[in-house]
Parts: structure tokens; sequence; C-alpha cells
């Protein structure tokens, strides 16, 4: 179940990851980092990165997106909760909003 939950949800990774690189500011060096940390599987490593992230651009929702979607994969319901949750609160972009409430639906579903 966990790997399955995990092949489904690394294509959504890999495409957040995408449209995070194409956005460079303070947090860049983490994001960079937490990017190639999650290509390679180093999810723990990623998420450090993005914590690190967060605290230099706490209103970034491509941010909690991609943690939300780490601690998925991680099979961590709460802290993808808690992380949606925040990329709902910080986005400014209609489908992220859906697809945070999308995912909430499914992660509350447990």
């Amino acid at each position: 179940m966990k790997r399955k939950i995990i092949k489904q949800i690394f294509p959504l990774i890999f495409l957040s990851t995408f449209f995070l690189s194409l956005s460079f500011s303070q947090q860049e060096n983490h994001l960079h980092r937490a990017i190639s940390a999650m290509e390679i599987g180093l999810f723990d490593e990623s998420l450090k990165q993005l914590n690190k992230a967060s605290k230099t651009d706490p209103t970034n929702a491509q941010i909690y997106k991609l943690k939300a979607l780490l601690y998925e994969a991680l099979n961590d319901n709460e802290n993808a909760i808690i992380s949606w949750n925040k990329c709902i609160k910080y986005s400014k972009d209609k489908n992220m909003t859906i697809e945070a409430k999308i995912h909430l639906e499914y992660l509350n579903e447990f």
C-alpha cells in the first residue's frame, strides 16, 4: 500500500520540483538542495531543507505543497495535513488550493 501511494505521489513531486526550481529567491539554496535530495530519494533531507526554506519565506505556498507531498510519501498523514492547510492559507493559485483540498479530503478518510 505504501509503495503504491509513493508511486502515485512521485510524479507529483517531480512536477512540483520543476515549478519550484523556476522560482529563485532567498530560499533558493535550500530549495535546490531539497529538490536534489528528493530526486535521489532522500526525503528526510529534503524535508530538512524545505523547513529551512520555510523559515526564510514562511508564506510560500509552494514550499508547503512540496512538504505535504513528501509527508504523504513518508506516510506521515498528520504533518501532511498541517502542510496542506498551510498551503491553502498562503496560496494565491486557485488550482493549487483545489489540489490541496483534494489531498486533505483523501487524508481525512484515514
